[in-house]
């Protein structure tokens, strides 16, 4: 099952990608399961970035503790939005 992510500011800077499609091995897949796979893709730098980012899935926001019980559905499209800060 193949999904769309989206990389943003921080992110987008460590993968070195504005988007890819990742194939999920398994329906059932959750935000947290998509977030450990790309940490073993792109290392410790992300997983710190990543414990502080937001997710939307299809442009609707995830509150943080629900991400271990969103399911991504094939086709879906998954933005990670960093903090920003600005002045």
């Amino acid at each position: 099952m193949v999904i769309k992510v989206l990389y943003f500011a921080g992110v987008k800077d460590i993968t070195r990608k504005e988007s890819e499609d990742v194939d999920i091995p398994v329906d059932n897949w959750t935000l947290t399961d998509l977030t450990s796979l790309l940490i073993t893709k792109y290392g410790d730098k992300l997983k710190e970035l990543l414990s502080m980012s937001m997710y939307a899935v299809d442009m609707d926001y995830v509150e943080k503790e629900k991400e271990s019980s969103t399911i991504l559905k094939p086709n879906a499209e998954v933005a990670i939005i960093p903090p920003v800060s600005g002045g």
